[in-house]
């Protein structure tokens, strides 16, 4: 895909739509989409109010950055990049009137929680942008939102950022989500339809399986024995009903994964020195947190590292059903417990590596949105001309031998009408030509998202040697620099395109019909990075 002649027809588009009053909204969102082309990869992360979305993120990257707290702290956008040295020590507000002022991190606290001085900062503020070394960070942008369903009005921003409405704030087109984190509670007092329906009220535009995931989240408060199999259950029933509209529904512990990565050796230590020396009456101390800090060897340990009770509650239960009486295993115990290993490698499979596909197809969506309509519109304002050039030469010719004033200044009008008639038709057509062009990238584009899910769903049918080279083929023509780094060892050689190739024009005559188009779309990619290849 030529994602350098997208960016062409983009401003073309938009200063040829700018021409007409009426297009001038649409005219200045190509502009906005064509800004958010060029930024990074944007994972956007979701949910309502008190999901634990910002907990979650730090455990992705690995570092206590995003603010957490009992309370409802997001009250911003937060754009996560990465960054290093005294960068990471700061951060910058984006303000509403286009200037940027960095910051300390240590005057975060004035963008957090709800008090008037917080709502009066969050006013004037677009979005902040914190910096974390975290190698996740180096492609990627992540993005903390503030809580659907917050009580406080300006925490609904989360919304805007997304929604084609609010288009009109330029800089907040250039944060678009390409993939979306859904933070789902385990519906502790609501059922499961309900947080169905909490879903389905979010649900942001979009939003599709292949950008789209839920987490199911604070699962380590679940009142039962086994919390973890019981989060196991309630996620496969949340995918049977969310199948639709999510990739998959992951159950994950932002709390106990943020331990394994942050807590310290001394931490971890301690633990498990305690549950072999007071093995036996563990049980009754973690009844509630006062029993278990009444003695003071529990509660220094408590104190080396702070996380909810009831996460340090399941650390403790699953350390002593495990028997675990190494530090290290013990923390190699909780991050497997976490299960952020699991969303990680999901992320890493469905988004990561094929971002760039990801992220154009998000693009040429965005574009279709605007676009299309636009044509609509122009074609049927130039039949609108053209009636109305008929009916004023009509009326010219019948006032012709009346009034020969009154049928001259018909006669120009028509002039005038037709001529707008042309104007609107040349840019119509020629807007729609190059249209076209982008519109069969966008269904090559959907088919390669396809092809990764049929490499999901159906891996007998692809040999385990092929599966990561067509992801990768197909990701490498959705990048702007894939003719650069072909050939050059990043990507499959010559010689075995070409073996690819025969392999699949086998199986395209040898496949169901209902497959068939599956597989012809894949000689083409293979042909089309064969032919790029041969000519480089």
């Amino acid at each position: 895909m030529d994602t350098t002649g997208l960016d062409e027809y983009l401003l073309s588009a938009s200063e040829a739509l700018n021409r007409y009053e009426c297009h001038r909204n649409a005219a200045t969102t190509l502009l906005q989409i064509a800004e958010s082309a060029k930024q990074p990869f944007n994972l956007a992360v979701v949910g309502r109010m008190k999901a634990g979305k910002s907990t979650l993120i730090n455990a992705l990257i690995r570092r206590p950055l995003a603010i957490c707290d009992v309370e409802e702290a997001t009250a911003t956008l937060n754009r996560i990049c990465y960054g290093e040295g005294a960068q990471t020590q700061q951060f910058v507000v984006q303000w509403r009137d286009g200037r940027t002022e960095p910051f300390p991190l240590s005057e975060l606290s004035r963008w957090t929680g709800k008090s008037p001085e917080v709502l009066a900062q969050t006013r004037e503020t677009s979005f902040l942008r914190l910096y974390a070394d975290s190698p996740k960070l180096a492609e990627t942008q992540i993005v903390d939102t503030p809580g659907t369903g917050s009580a406080v009005e300006e925490h609904e921003v989360t919304r805007n950022f997304l929604s084609p409405e609010t288009i009109a704030e330029s800089i907040a087109e250039g944060g678009k989500a390409d993939a979306i984190v859904y933070v789902i509670l385990p519906a502790g007092r609501e059922s499961d339809e309900e947080t169905l329906q909490i879903f389905a009220s979010g649900r942001l535009p979009h939003s599709d399986p292949y950008n789209s995931v839920a987490v199911l989240h604070k699962w380590d408060g679940l009142d039962v024995d086994n919390p973890k199999k019981r989060a196991g259950e309630k996620s496969r029933r949340l995918l049977d009903d969310l199948g639709p509209m999510v990739a998959d529904v992951i159950p994950v512990s932002g709390p106990l994964a943020l331990a394994a990565w942050c807590a310290s050796d001394q931490f971890f230590t301690e633990l498990v020195s305690i549950l072999i020396k007071d093995s036996d009456s563990i049980e009754r101390a973690l009844k509630m947190p006062e029993r278990w800090s009444a003695d003071p060897a529990r509660q220094s340990v408590r104190e080396l590292y702070s996380m909810p009770w009831a996460s340090f509650r399941l650390l403790v239960r699953t350390l002593q059903r495990d028997s675990v009486s190494d530090p290290q295993a013990a923390r190699e115990c909780c991050l497997e417990e976490s299960g952020i290993l699991s969303f990680e490698e999901f992320l890493q499979k469905r988004f990561f590596s094929q971002a760039s596909i990801i992220k154009q197809c998000q693009i040429l969506q965005r574009v279709a949105s605007v676009i299309e309509p636009a044509l609509r519109r122009l074609y049927d304002e130039a039949r609108g001309h053209d009636r109305d050039t008929k009916y004023a030469e009509r009326a010219a010719g019948i006032l012709k031998d009346q009034s020969t004033e009154l049928s001259s200044w018909l006669q120009q009008k028509a002039n005038v009408y037709r001529e707008k008639s042309v104007a609107l038709q040349t840019t119509a057509i020629d807007l729609d030509r190059q249209w076209q062009k982008h519109r069969s990238d966008l269904e090559m584009l959907q088919m390669d998202l396809k092809v990764s899910q049929a490499i999901k769903e159906t891996p007998d049918v692809f040999p385990a040697g092929h599966r990561d080279s067509l992801r990768a083929i197909n990701n490498h023509l959705a990048g702007i620099q894939r003719r650069s780094d072909l050939g050059r060892g990043k990507i499959v050689p010559i010689h075995e395109i070409e073996d690819l190739i025969k392999y699949y024009r086998t199986q395209e005559n040898l496949c169901r019909n209902r497959d068939r188009p599956l597989f012809e779309h894949i000689v083409k990619r293979l042909e089309q990075i064969h032919q790029i290849l041969s000519e480089g």
